[in-house]
């Protein structure tokens, strides 16, 4: 069966029982389940809290640094961990996808779903905190379910890339983790992209301008912000970062969608 949208749809029940089947799988390889999911980005926020402000004396500029820290951790928790998981998910349901005709794209599908249920768990985790701490939350908060939307379109074409590219390289999942996590330094996690200004204006007026156009191409460093901006700062993120985040989600699943319908029914060859 050919992997579309309507396809898709078709299967919808298919889609559901493998998510539900994907969470029960998560709860039971952990004792902790679900829970784990938000222990895991707390205890890093703490490692790096320690870290930057109690070693290197950086971060007071952006009081309370762990919420700082945690509106970047939970979002970037659900892009790596869909991820990686994506890059063998074709190899570990080769059985079914030789035994059965369904669109195959629900596999990938699956992962980002189920891991998007834990990140909106860890979601409302985090307004808890923000709340305890006494942070301004507003009217701002209505940028939230835009910027989950988006989130989950971001991921879902990344993640239809990486399925595919894990059924013809073998040893891809290894290469993923230094990878994102080059990509972790290189996005607004432990810093806020007002570093990024100011740097680049240090280094004269041509980066200045053109530096930080060119750190906003990487579509996390928007979306980061605008979490920050509707949880931490209680504020709108500016109209040109929305669109510039519209823009690359939609390409970024297109180009996802596309990638897999080339794909499709192929990779069977290289399972």
């Amino acid at each position: 069966m050919v992997s579309n949208w309507s396809n898709l749809v078709a299967r919808r029940d298919l889609l559901r029982e493998l998510t539900l089947s994907e969470l029960r799988t998560q709860r039971e390889i952990s004792r902790f389940g679900w829970v784990w999911w938000l222990v895991d980005p707390l205890i890093m926020m703490l490692i790096y809290w320690a870290v930057v402000v109690g070693i290197f004396g950086r971060g007071g500029q952006y009081a309370p640094y762990p919420v700082f820290i945690l509106c970047a951790m939970l979002p970037w928790k659900h892009f790596t961990s869909s991820l990686t998981a994506s890059s063998g998910v074709l190899r570990a349901r080769e059985g079914l996808i030789k035994s059965l005709a369904f669109p195959t794209m629900a596999l990938p599908l699956t992962l980002v779903f189920s891991r998007f249920s834990n990140f909106l768990f860890g979601t409302l985790a985090l307004l808890a905190v923000v709340l305890v701490a006494g942070m301004p939350v507003g009217i701002s908060m209505v940028q939230v379910p835009f910027l989950l939307f988006a989130q989950i379109t971001l991921v879902t074409g990344l993640c239809l890339v990486v399925s595919c590219l894990g059924a013809l390289i073998r040893d891809l999942h290894g290469f993923l983790g230094h990878l994102t996590r080059v990509g972790f330094y290189l996005s607004p996690t432990l810093y806020g992209i007002d570093i990024v200004i100011e740097r680049s204006a240090d280094l004269g007026a041509f980066w200045g301008v053109w530096l930080p156009r060119l750190y906003l191409l990487n579509p996390f460093a928007v979306l980061i912000t605008g979490y920050r901006d509707s949880f931490f700062y209680g504020r709108f993120m500016d109209p040109e970062l929305w669109i510039l985040l519209v823009v690359q989600s939609s390409i970024a699943l297109l180009a996802g969608y596309r990638t897999y319908q080339y794909f499709d029914r192929r990779v069977i060859k290289f399972l």
